[in-house]
């Protein structure tokens, strides 16, 4: 009983949370039907949904890649690729952020892995001037060590821009070895 209490209070805040948001009058939903497939259906025009593909599901690898970017006056540089071997595996971690590293087989999105550079904040493409320009920040993403995967990208979902990224990384000592 309890959750359908606190699955009904979800949808009602949702469903909330979409009307405030563009200000625009929505169609009232009786929440008593919430779970009826007519009201969904009836609410479904409503839902804009966007070009990005939805995460797929985690990848469990004990093998880590950690790669090392810096965020420089508007350019995302990759400064190098290291190996981690964690005690035991575990999946990648989901969570939002304007950049990723997304790993392709063919047309299939395989993982990805969102984060953001530290201080540099929300982008505003017509914004006044701020301190972002000249920002300099740097952090390490950790992203699993699989076998699958054809094509590694980097990701700017703020100005869809991409960089293609080797797949499986090189560590230095193999740069020279083929």
């Amino acid at each position: 009983m309890r959750a359908w209490l606190i699955l009904a209070a979800c949808v009602g805040c949702a469903f909330g949370l979409l009307q405030a948001a563009d200000g625009e009058p929505r169609k009232t939903i009786d929440v008593s039907r919430a779970l009826d497939a007519s009201a969904v259906a009836d609410a479904a025009p409503e839902v804009v949904i966007g070009p990005t593909l939805p995460d797929p599901a985690p990848l469990i690898e004990r093998a880590q890649w950690v790669f090392d970017l810096r965020w420089a006056r508007g350019e995302v540089l990759l400064l190098g690729v290291r190996w981690l071997e964690l005690p035991s595996a575990r999946p990648t971690p989901r969570s939002m952020g304007r950049f990723a590293i997304e790993l392709y087989e063919g047309q299939t999105l395989v993982e990805r892995q969102r984060f953001d550079f530290p201080l540099l904040g929300a982008f505003e493409p017509d914004a006044a001037p701020s301190l972002v320009r000249g920002l300099s920040t740097r952090l390490t993403v950790t992203f699993p060590a699989t076998r699958r995967g054809t094509r590694l990208e980097l990701l700017d979902r703020a100005t869809n821009r991409r960089w293609p990224l080797q797949w499986p990384p090189r560590l230095p000592a193999d740069a020279g070895l083929d």
